[in-house]
Protein backbone atom coordinates (compact mmCIF):
# COMPACT_ATOMS: atom_id res chain seq x y z
CA UNK A 1 0.00 0.00 0.00
CA UNK A 2 3.19 2.32 1.04
CA UNK A 3 4.27 1.27 -2.77
CA UNK A 4 1.03 2.70 -4.30
CA UNK A 5 0.87 5.65 -2.44
CA UNK A 6 4.41 6.53 -2.82
CA UNK A 7 4.25 5.85 -6.77
CA UNK A 8 0.61 8.35 -6.83
CA UNK A 9 2.97 11.13 -5.51
CA UNK A 10 5.91 11.08 -7.67
CA UNK A 11 3.08 10.67 -10.78
CA UNK A 12 1.01 13.75 -9.59
CA UNK A 13 4.20 15.91 -8.82
CA UNK A 14 5.34 14.91 -12.46
CA UNK A 15 2.08 15.89 -14.04
CA UNK A 16 1.95 19.47 -11.73
CA UNK A 17 5.66 20.58 -12.97
CA UNK A 18 5.99 22.96 -15.95
CA UNK A 19 8.58 25.45 -16.74
CA UNK A 20 7.26 27.87 -13.64
CA UNK A 21 8.22 25.40 -11.65
CA UNK A 22 11.23 24.26 -12.55
CA UNK A 23 13.75 25.86 -9.34
CA UNK A 24 16.97 27.98 -10.93
CA UNK A 25 19.54 28.43 -8.36
CA UNK A 26 19.83 32.04 -7.17
CA UNK A 27 23.12 33.42 -7.21
CA UNK A 28 24.71 34.63 -4.10
CA UNK A 29 24.55 38.28 -3.01
CA UNK A 30 28.36 39.82 -3.29
CA UNK A 31 31.37 38.57 -4.48
CA UNK A 32 32.79 34.81 -3.83
CA UNK A 33 36.63 34.51 -4.05
CA UNK A 34 37.97 31.79 -6.00
CA UNK A 35 41.52 29.94 -5.18
CA UNK A 36 43.37 28.19 -7.68
CA UNK A 37 46.65 26.36 -6.49
CA UNK A 38 49.10 24.63 -9.10
CA UNK A 39 50.30 22.53 -5.97
CA UNK A 40 52.04 19.50 -7.48
CA UNK A 41 55.76 21.47 -6.96
CA UNK A 42 58.02 22.37 -4.83
CA UNK A 43 54.96 24.88 -3.19
CA UNK A 44 53.47 21.89 -1.86
CA UNK A 45 53.45 22.55 1.46
CA UNK A 46 53.39 26.86 1.96
CA UNK A 47 50.26 26.54 -0.41
CA UNK A 48 48.54 24.69 1.18
CA UNK A 49 48.77 26.46 4.12
CA UNK A 50 47.92 28.81 2.42
CA UNK A 51 44.09 27.30 2.76
CA UNK A 52 44.69 27.50 6.23
CA UNK A 53 45.71 31.38 6.59
CA UNK A 54 42.98 31.87 4.24
CA UNK A 55 40.45 29.96 6.68
CA UNK A 56 41.71 32.16 9.86
CA UNK A 57 41.27 35.24 7.24
CA UNK A 58 37.63 34.24 6.90
CA UNK A 59 36.80 33.84 10.69
CA UNK A 60 37.61 37.79 10.67
CA UNK A 61 34.87 38.17 8.28
CA UNK A 62 31.69 40.23 9.92
CA UNK A 63 29.40 39.39 7.55
CA UNK A 64 28.92 35.97 5.85
CA UNK A 65 31.18 34.75 2.66
CA UNK A 66 32.53 31.75 0.58
CA UNK A 67 35.65 30.48 -0.50
CA UNK A 68 36.01 28.40 -2.81
CA UNK A 69 39.89 26.24 -3.75
CA UNK A 70 40.85 23.93 -6.49
CA UNK A 71 43.64 22.22 -5.61
CA UNK A 72 45.95 19.85 -7.74
CA UNK A 73 49.13 18.59 -5.57
CA UNK A 74 51.18 15.65 -4.96
CA UNK A 75 49.71 12.79 -5.89
CA UNK A 76 51.77 10.91 -3.18
CA UNK A 77 49.83 12.94 -0.45
CA UNK A 78 48.12 10.05 1.06
CA UNK A 79 45.67 13.05 3.08
CA UNK A 80 44.94 15.02 -0.31
CA UNK A 81 46.40 12.71 -3.20
CA UNK A 82 43.52 14.08 -6.17
CA UNK A 83 43.02 17.22 -7.61
CA UNK A 84 39.69 18.39 -5.30
CA UNK A 85 37.21 21.76 -5.28
CA UNK A 86 36.21 22.45 -1.66
CA UNK A 87 34.60 25.47 -0.59
CA UNK A 88 34.23 27.30 2.81
CA UNK A 89 31.73 29.53 3.98
CA UNK A 90 31.82 31.64 6.97
CA UNK A 91 28.73 32.88 8.39
CA UNK A 92 30.25 36.08 9.30
CA UNK A 93 30.55 34.81 13.00
CA UNK A 94 33.80 32.80 13.39
CA UNK A 95 32.39 29.99 12.22
CA UNK A 96 33.54 27.97 8.99
CA UNK A 97 30.79 25.29 7.16
CA UNK A 98 29.28 23.73 10.18
CA UNK A 99 31.99 24.00 12.71
CA UNK A 100 31.44 27.00 15.31
CA UNK A 101 34.18 29.71 16.08
CA UNK A 102 34.92 27.95 19.07
CA UNK A 103 35.09 24.14 17.81
CA UNK A 104 37.80 25.79 15.75
CA UNK A 105 39.43 27.37 18.11
CA UNK A 106 39.26 24.12 20.47
CA UNK A 107 41.08 22.25 17.54
CA UNK A 108 43.64 24.58 16.95
CA UNK A 109 44.60 24.26 20.48
CA UNK A 110 45.11 20.62 20.23
CA UNK A 111 48.49 19.15 19.72
CA UNK A 112 47.47 16.54 18.01
CA UNK A 113 45.43 18.85 15.03
CA UNK A 114 47.31 18.79 11.78
CA UNK A 115 47.26 21.31 9.17
CA UNK A 116 45.09 18.33 7.31
CA UNK A 117 42.52 18.50 10.38
CA UNK A 118 41.86 22.18 9.94
CA UNK A 119 41.75 22.16 5.96
CA UNK A 120 39.47 19.29 5.82
CA UNK A 121 36.64 21.06 7.48
CA UNK A 122 35.94 21.95 3.77
CA UNK A 123 32.91 20.74 2.09
CA UNK A 124 34.27 18.52 -0.93
CA UNK A 125 32.55 19.42 -4.06
CA UNK A 126 34.33 17.49 -6.23
CA UNK A 127 37.27 15.29 -7.09
CA UNK A 128 39.01 14.86 -10.31
CA UNK A 129 41.50 12.00 -12.08
CA UNK A 130 44.76 12.63 -12.27
CA UNK A 131 45.12 15.95 -14.86
CA UNK A 132 47.26 18.41 -15.95
CA UNK A 133 46.09 21.57 -14.31
CA UNK A 134 47.94 23.96 -16.69
CA UNK A 135 46.10 22.57 -19.66
CA UNK A 136 43.78 25.19 -21.09
CA UNK A 137 40.43 22.48 -21.05
CA UNK A 138 41.36 21.71 -18.02
CA UNK A 139 41.79 24.92 -16.31
CA UNK A 140 38.33 26.12 -18.33
CA UNK A 141 36.52 22.83 -16.97
CA UNK A 142 37.68 23.18 -13.36
CA UNK A 143 37.04 26.95 -13.09
CA UNK A 144 33.72 26.58 -14.81
CA UNK A 145 32.90 24.14 -11.73
CA UNK A 146 34.20 26.37 -9.24
CA UNK A 147 31.48 28.97 -9.96
CA UNK A 148 28.38 26.83 -11.05
CA UNK A 149 29.04 25.52 -7.64
CA UNK A 150 28.85 28.48 -5.80
CA UNK A 151 26.81 30.78 -8.32
CA UNK A 152 27.57 34.45 -7.37
CA UNK A 153 27.05 37.77 -8.18
CA UNK A 154 30.59 38.80 -9.16
CA UNK A 155 33.85 36.67 -8.65
CA UNK A 156 37.83 37.42 -7.56
CA UNK A 157 40.04 34.83 -8.20
CA UNK A 158 43.43 33.93 -6.69
CA UNK A 159 46.32 32.35 -8.38
CA UNK A 160 48.83 30.51 -6.41
CA UNK A 161 51.95 28.62 -7.74
CA UNK A 162 55.23 29.55 -9.71
CA UNK A 163 55.31 32.19 -12.47
CA UNK A 164 57.91 34.04 -14.73
CA UNK A 165 55.32 36.64 -16.23
CA UNK A 166 54.49 36.53 -19.55
CA UNK A 167 57.38 34.42 -20.85
CA UNK A 168 56.66 30.77 -22.69
CA UNK A 169 56.52 27.16 -21.96
CA UNK A 170 58.70 26.87 -25.23
CA UNK A 171 62.07 28.34 -22.64
CA UNK A 172 61.39 25.27 -20.82
CA UNK A 173 60.78 28.03 -17.77
CA UNK A 174 57.50 28.25 -16.76
CA UNK A 175 54.78 31.50 -17.33
CA UNK A 176 52.35 30.98 -14.60
CA UNK A 177 51.45 27.27 -12.83
CA UNK A 178 53.61 24.11 -12.60
CA UNK A 179 52.09 20.72 -12.46
CA UNK A 180 54.40 18.01 -11.91
CA UNK A 181 57.15 19.45 -14.12
CA UNK A 182 58.04 22.75 -15.68
CA UNK A 183 57.02 22.07 -19.16
CA UNK A 184 53.38 21.76 -17.76
CA UNK A 185 52.58 24.87 -17.40
CA UNK A 186 50.27 27.88 -18.63
CA UNK A 187 50.70 30.59 -20.87
CA UNK A 188 48.83 34.05 -20.10
CA UNK A 189 47.22 34.64 -23.26
CA UNK A 190 45.73 31.04 -23.14
CA UNK A 191 44.53 32.21 -19.25
CA UNK A 192 43.36 35.08 -20.35
CA UNK A 193 41.00 33.51 -22.82
CA UNK A 194 39.78 30.87 -20.05
CA UNK A 195 38.99 33.52 -17.91
CA UNK A 196 37.05 35.20 -20.92
CA UNK A 197 35.09 32.20 -21.86
CA UNK A 198 34.10 30.86 -18.07
CA UNK A 199 32.63 34.25 -17.24
CA UNK A 200 30.38 36.81 -19.06
CA UNK A 201 31.21 39.64 -17.32
CA UNK A 202 34.93 40.63 -15.86
CA UNK A 203 36.32 39.26 -12.99
CA UNK A 204 36.41 41.82 -9.75
CA UNK A 205 40.22 41.04 -9.37
CA UNK A 206 42.69 39.00 -10.58
CA UNK A 207 45.41 38.03 -7.50
CA UNK A 208 48.67 36.44 -8.64
CA UNK A 209 50.51 34.50 -5.65
CA UNK A 210 53.56 33.87 -7.77
CA UNK A 211 56.70 35.43 -9.03
CA UNK A 212 57.36 38.00 -11.60
CA UNK A 213 53.93 38.26 -12.73
CA UNK A 214 53.54 42.29 -12.68
CA UNK A 215 54.57 42.93 -15.97
CA UNK A 216 52.93 45.30 -18.71
CA UNK A 217 52.09 42.33 -20.85
CA UNK A 218 50.52 40.17 -18.59
CA UNK A 219 47.67 43.22 -17.30
CA UNK A 220 47.15 43.96 -20.77
CA UNK A 221 46.57 40.61 -21.70
CA UNK A 222 43.77 40.74 -18.94
CA UNK A 223 42.41 43.35 -19.85
CA UNK A 224 39.17 42.03 -21.12
CA UNK A 225 38.84 39.69 -18.35
CA UNK A 226 39.07 41.68 -14.81
CA UNK A 227 38.80 44.80 -13.35
CA UNK A 228 41.62 44.72 -11.11
CA UNK A 229 44.85 43.12 -10.67
CA UNK A 230 46.87 42.90 -7.77
CA UNK A 231 50.83 41.16 -8.89
CA UNK A 232 54.43 41.29 -8.24
CA UNK A 233 57.12 42.19 -10.60
CA UNK A 234 59.90 40.57 -8.22
CA UNK A 235 59.93 37.06 -7.08
CA UNK A 236 57.13 36.29 -4.14
CA UNK A 237 58.59 35.17 -0.70
CA UNK A 238 57.78 31.71 -0.27
CA UNK A 239 54.78 32.14 2.24
CA UNK A 240 53.09 34.14 -0.20
CA UNK A 241 50.37 36.59 0.76
CA UNK A 242 49.65 36.98 4.21
CA UNK A 243 46.10 35.99 4.07
CA UNK A 244 45.01 35.82 7.23
CA UNK A 245 45.21 39.58 7.39
CA UNK A 246 43.87 40.45 3.62
CA UNK A 247 41.02 38.03 3.32
CA UNK A 248 38.13 40.57 4.70
CA UNK A 249 39.02 43.01 2.24
CA UNK A 250 38.90 40.96 -0.98
CA UNK A 251 35.03 40.45 -0.03
CA UNK A 252 34.29 44.40 -0.08
CA UNK A 253 31.85 45.57 -2.34
CA UNK A 254 33.80 48.29 -3.80
CA UNK A 255 36.99 46.22 -4.08
CA UNK A 256 39.32 49.77 -5.83
CA UNK A 257 39.05 51.13 -2.94
CA UNK A 258 40.64 48.61 -0.78
CA UNK A 259 43.41 47.70 -3.06
CA UNK A 260 45.67 49.71 -1.17
CA UNK A 261 45.44 48.46 1.53
CA UNK A 262 45.89 45.11 0.36
CA UNK A 263 49.09 45.97 -1.33
CA UNK A 264 49.86 47.34 2.25
CA UNK A 265 49.60 44.40 4.39
CA UNK A 266 51.83 42.19 1.98
CA UNK A 267 54.63 45.29 1.80
CA UNK A 268 54.69 45.59 5.91
CA UNK A 269 54.61 41.99 6.10
CA UNK A 270 57.74 40.99 4.43
CA UNK A 271 59.39 44.73 5.47
CA UNK A 272 63.10 44.18 7.29
CA UNK A 273 62.15 39.85 7.38
CA UNK A 274 62.37 39.15 3.71
CA UNK A 275 61.54 41.33 0.68
CA UNK A 276 58.75 42.53 -1.05
CA UNK A 277 57.13 44.91 -4.65
CA UNK A 278 53.47 44.27 -4.90
CA UNK A 279 51.50 46.81 -7.09
CA UNK A 280 47.59 47.05 -8.01
CA UNK A 281 46.63 47.80 -11.48
CA UNK A 282 43.56 49.14 -12.96
CA UNK A 283 42.93 46.95 -16.11
CA UNK A 284 40.66 48.64 -17.54
CA UNK A 285 43.09 51.48 -18.38
CA UNK A 286 45.72 48.96 -19.93
CA UNK A 287 44.84 50.09 -23.91
CA UNK A 288 45.30 53.91 -22.95
CA UNK A 289 48.76 52.99 -21.29
CA UNK A 290 50.16 50.71 -24.51
CA UNK A 291 48.52 53.91 -26.74
CA UNK A 292 50.39 56.73 -24.78
CA UNK A 293 53.65 53.51 -24.96
CA UNK A 294 53.26 53.28 -28.72
CA UNK A 295 53.40 56.89 -29.04
CA UNK A 296 56.64 57.66 -27.35
CA UNK A 297 58.54 54.57 -28.50
CA UNK A 298 57.23 55.75 -32.43
CA UNK A 299 58.20 59.43 -31.37
CA UNK A 300 61.68 58.47 -30.28
CA UNK A 301 62.63 55.48 -32.22
CA UNK A 302 65.56 56.52 -33.46
CA UNK A 303 66.84 56.36 -30.05
CA UNK A 304 66.00 52.54 -29.26
CA UNK A 305 69.39 51.36 -30.05
CA UNK A 306 71.03 53.84 -27.67
CA UNK A 307 68.95 52.69 -24.37
CA UNK A 308 71.87 50.35 -22.64
CA UNK A 309 69.59 48.27 -20.50
CA UNK A 310 72.64 47.40 -18.28
CA UNK A 311 71.67 51.06 -16.49
CA UNK A 312 68.29 50.23 -15.97
CA UNK A 313 66.50 48.12 -13.22
CA UNK A 314 65.58 44.60 -14.01
CA UNK A 315 63.02 42.41 -12.30
CA UNK A 316 63.86 38.93 -13.85
CA UNK A 317 67.61 39.05 -11.80
CA UNK A 318 70.18 36.52 -11.58
CA UNK A 319 69.37 35.24 -8.46
CA UNK A 320 72.75 33.28 -7.35
CA UNK A 321 73.97 31.23 -10.31
CA UNK A 322 69.84 31.31 -11.40
CA UNK A 323 70.09 33.73 -14.62
CA UNK A 324 67.09 32.02 -16.55
CA UNK A 325 65.00 35.18 -16.08
CA UNK A 326 67.25 37.31 -16.85
CA UNK A 327 65.83 40.43 -19.05
CA UNK A 328 62.69 39.39 -18.39
CA UNK A 329 61.38 42.83 -17.78
CA UNK A 330 62.92 46.49 -16.66
CA UNK A 331 61.29 49.28 -14.88
CA UNK A 332 58.63 50.70 -17.35
CA UNK A 333 59.06 54.17 -16.20
CA UNK A 334 63.06 54.32 -16.32
CA UNK A 335 62.95 52.77 -19.42
CA UNK A 336 60.61 55.76 -20.76
CA UNK A 337 62.54 58.47 -19.13
CA UNK A 338 65.66 57.17 -20.55
CA UNK A 339 64.21 56.76 -24.21
CA UNK A 340 63.19 60.27 -23.93
CA UNK A 341 66.59 61.83 -22.93
CA UNK A 342 66.01 62.11 -19.21
CA UNK A 343 61.78 62.67 -18.41
CA UNK A 344 58.79 60.89 -19.30
CA UNK A 345 56.09 62.82 -21.29
CA UNK A 346 53.42 64.46 -19.33
CA UNK A 347 50.98 62.58 -21.28
CA UNK A 348 52.68 59.21 -20.79
CA UNK A 349 52.95 59.63 -17.05
CA UNK A 350 49.47 60.70 -16.62
CA UNK A 351 48.23 57.94 -18.16
CA UNK A 352 50.69 55.47 -16.27
CA UNK A 353 49.37 57.01 -12.81
CA UNK A 354 45.56 56.00 -13.94
CA UNK A 355 46.84 52.85 -14.26
CA UNK A 356 48.70 51.91 -11.17
CA UNK A 357 46.80 52.38 -8.60
CA UNK A 358 49.05 51.52 -5.98
CA UNK A 359 53.00 50.51 -5.64
CA UNK A 360 55.28 49.39 -2.98
CA UNK A 361 58.84 47.70 -1.89
CA UNK A 362 60.48 46.67 0.96
CA UNK A 363 63.36 49.31 1.39
CA UNK A 364 64.85 46.16 4.14
CA UNK A 365 65.71 43.09 2.42
CA UNK A 366 67.40 40.14 2.99
CA UNK A 367 68.64 38.99 -0.05
CA UNK A 368 70.93 42.17 -1.83
CA UNK A 369 69.36 41.09 -5.31
CA UNK A 370 66.16 42.00 -4.25
CA UNK A 371 67.41 45.22 -3.02
CA UNK A 372 65.14 48.06 -4.86
CA UNK A 373 66.31 51.50 -6.40
CA UNK A 374 63.83 53.66 -4.86
CA UNK A 375 64.38 56.48 -7.61
CA UNK A 376 64.03 54.12 -10.67
CA UNK A 377 60.49 51.98 -9.24
CA UNK A 378 57.35 52.77 -10.82
CA UNK A 379 55.84 49.05 -9.72
CA UNK A 380 55.66 47.67 -13.60
CA UNK A 381 58.05 45.62 -15.38
CA UNK A 382 58.21 45.56 -19.60
CA UNK A 383 59.96 43.70 -21.88
CA UNK A 384 62.59 45.05 -24.43
CA UNK A 385 63.37 42.87 -27.38
CA UNK A 386 66.43 42.84 -29.00
CA UNK A 387 68.79 42.06 -31.10
CA UNK A 388 70.83 39.23 -29.55
CA UNK A 389 71.39 35.89 -31.40
CA UNK A 390 71.59 33.88 -28.22
CA UNK A 391 69.22 30.92 -28.27
CA UNK A 392 67.41 32.21 -25.07
CA UNK A 393 66.31 35.81 -26.35
CA UNK A 394 65.56 34.03 -30.12
CA UNK A 395 62.54 32.66 -28.37
CA UNK A 396 61.55 35.13 -26.25
CA UNK A 397 61.25 37.74 -29.00
CA UNK A 398 59.51 34.98 -31.59
CA UNK A 399 57.13 34.11 -29.03
CA UNK A 400 56.34 37.83 -28.13
CA UNK A 401 55.94 38.84 -31.40
CA UNK A 402 53.84 35.64 -32.14
CA UNK A 403 51.60 35.65 -29.21
CA UNK A 404 51.81 38.46 -26.54
CA UNK A 405 49.41 40.97 -27.29
CA UNK A 406 51.18 43.51 -26.02
CA UNK A 407 54.03 43.46 -28.65
CA UNK A 408 51.67 44.64 -31.74
CA UNK A 409 49.73 47.31 -28.75
CA UNK A 410 53.12 49.41 -28.10
CA UNK A 411 54.91 49.88 -30.82
CA UNK A 412 57.34 47.10 -30.90
CA UNK A 413 56.24 45.63 -34.33
CA UNK A 414 56.38 49.26 -36.16
CA UNK A 415 60.01 49.41 -34.68
CA UNK A 416 61.55 45.90 -35.09
CA UNK A 417 63.46 47.09 -37.82
CA UNK A 418 65.67 48.94 -35.54
CA UNK A 419 65.52 47.10 -32.21
CA UNK A 420 65.76 43.62 -33.78
CA UNK A 421 69.18 44.76 -36.42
Amino acid sequence: MKRILLLLLVALSLFSCDKEDVVVPQRHAGRTVLAFFWADNDLNNVLRNNIKTMMSGLQEMKDSATLVVYWDGYSSDKNWSTPSIVTYTTNGKGSINNYSKEAIEELCADVNTTIYDLIGLGDLKKTYPSQVSTEKQVMQTVISDMMGYYPSESYGIIFGSHGSGWLPTITGTRSIGVDGAYANTAMIPELAEVLGTVNSRKFDFVLFDACMMGGAEVYYELRNVTEYCIASVLDVPGAGFPYGSLMPYLYENNIKDYLSAICKIYIDTYNNNAWGTVTAVDCNQMDGLAAATRNVILANQDRLKSVNTSNLQEYGRKRGSNDSFVGVGYDMVQFTETLCGGEAPAEFMEQFNKTVIYTDYTPNVSASYYRIDGDNYCGMGMYIPNSSTTSKYLLWNNYFKSSIAWYHAAGWEETESIWGK
